[in-house]
């Protein structure tokens, strides 16, 4: 096969145009490579084109009620060019706001959960009476865990009132 072509298995078969955001080094490849900044996710076929990380999530907004809170967001303007966007909340408590701020413990609770959010809110309970917390709303996707960056994410600060 000429450059910027492959053929994955030996055979009649013609080589084909190498998939989008990818490329190959030489003549007669099995595949492509993806471009700089550009991932393949494990399971993705060879064939399939290679996609990079989502960017941020966007337009956060919180009601906070006493010690719980609903975020809702609208998703990424970029999704990577994959279907399988979800979201990842990070909880970060900074007590009375002078002080660095801490991962939440395990007493806050989450729904529908924290990890893995395929809709674009969340509802947070017991949280602590008077407390500065900051979120993060990670957004991520099937090549996340193999880019070196870490994931876009929009911040929210927020202060619960009494209990």
């Amino acid at each position: 096969c000429p450059s910027g072509t492959f053929k994955a298995s030996q055979g009649d078969e013609g080589c084909v145009h190498c998939p989008i955001n990818s490329r190959t080094t030489s003549e007669g490849a099995t595949n492509c490579v993806c471009r700089n900044g550009y991932y393949r996710a494990d399971a993705d076929p060879v064939d399939m084109p290679c996609t990079t990380i989502p960017s941020a999530p966007q337009a956060v907004i919180s009601s906070v009620n006493e010690t719980s809170l609903m975020l809702e967001w609208t998703p990424p303007r970029d999704s990577g060019g994959r279907e399988d966007l979800v979201y990842n909340i990070i909880c970060k408590s900074c007590g009375s706001g002078r002080g660095a701020c801490t991962r939440c413990g395990d007493n806050v609770q989450f729904a529908p959960r924290q990890l893995g959010l395929t809709e674009p809110r969340i509802y947070i309970s017991d949280l602590l009476a008077h407390t500065q917390y900051t979120f993060e709303i990670q957004a991520v996707n099937g090549v996340t865990d193999q880019s070196p960056f870490s994931p876009q994410f929009a911040s929210v600060n927020i202060t619960t009132n009494q209990a």
